[in-house]
């Protein structure tokens, strides 16, 4: 299945179906635990389920953020999750995210590579702590392992994505410069602003309060999966020094830190991005 892309500038504010160029992907809606999860797909890319690579999005975002990963879906089967948008009020996000991961109806392979980017680096650690024989490799990017290791004022500042119109042509399309960087294209910031809309103010809040409840930094030293840290040097939200806090107690981890990237060095910086996350799948992905 496909959604259409509108050949349109990039709004300031776009509309739930506006997908932006270099953003349109296959998806996939499968029912999980009795909620719809998307999985995005990339077109003419690998089938090999024994190379899969499962991606979990940042707080408000979709797999589909993710998308400039292209150039790694031939050697790699890439499955883009997008959380259910309304979380069953029986769980946490996190709690009905790791539930979901770990449920046949997700149809995931018995073991994969990982790839987490702040809220779902949340998921990730969670994850790889519970079941590491399931994973090959971890990828965190901009972790969040510990409410201690996030500016919390950032954090806060993030939910602004949701405010109503006209407020959100005000609040919107800064946060998301803030989040991306001065490098991330139009495109980029349309999609962070276009995919946190999509969900409900409540949603949203939900997913904050499970980041602010937060705290596996004295567990990651039993984290036994080889993974990759990567890390914007300008990232407002979680700053290098948090980062390299968190390689610090995971045992043979590698921090690698993109320079003028910010929060979504994935969306503004794709070449340095990918360039390490290719290279460590290349070593662990089999």
């Amino acid at each position: 299945m496909r959604e259409a892309t509108l050949p349109a500038i990039p709004r300031l504010v776009p509309e739930p179906e506006e997908i932006q160029q270099g953003y349109e992907l296959s998806f996939e809606q499968r029912m999980v635990r009795g909620a719809p999860v998307r999985l995005f797909t990339f077109p003419g890319g690998s089938l090999d389920a024994s190379r899969t690579v499962l991606c979990l999005p940042g707080l408000g975002a979709s797999g589909r953020s993710f998308a400039p990963m292209r150039p790694l879906a031939p050697e790699h089967r890439f499955l883009l999750w997008t959380p259910t948008p309304q979380t069953p009020l029986t769980h946490t996000p996190l709690q009905w995210n790791m539930a979901s991961l770990e449920h046949p109806d997700a149809g995931l392979p018995e073991r994969f590579a990982l790839v987490g980017s702040s809220f779902g680096s949340l998921i990730s650690i969670a994850f790889a702590l519970a079941h590491p024989e399931r994973l090959k490799a971890l990828v965190l990017v901009s972790p969040v392992a510990s409410v201690h290791r996030v500016r919390r004022w950032a954090l806060a500042l993030s939910t602004l994505v949701r405010m109503p119109k006209p407020f959100a042509y005000v609040f919107a399309p800064t946060v998301a410069r803030i989040l991306g960087g001065r490098h991330l294209p139009p495109e980029g910031r349309a999609e962070i602003v276009r995919e946190a809309r999509r969900l409900s103010p409540l949603e949203l809040l939900r997913r904050l309060e499970d980041i602010l409840a937060a705290d596996y930094l004295d567990d990651l030293e039993r984290l036994r999966v080889p993974t990759l840290i990567l890390h914007g040097a300008r990232d407002l939200l979680v700053p290098l020094s948090y980062a390299r806090d968190v390689a610090s107690r995971i045992p043979g981890s590698r921090l690698e830190v993109i320079r003028e990237a910010s929060h979504l060095p994935y969306m503004s910086h794709t070449d340095s991005f990918n360039a390490f996350v290719g290279d460590f799948l290349a070593q662990h992905d089999s």
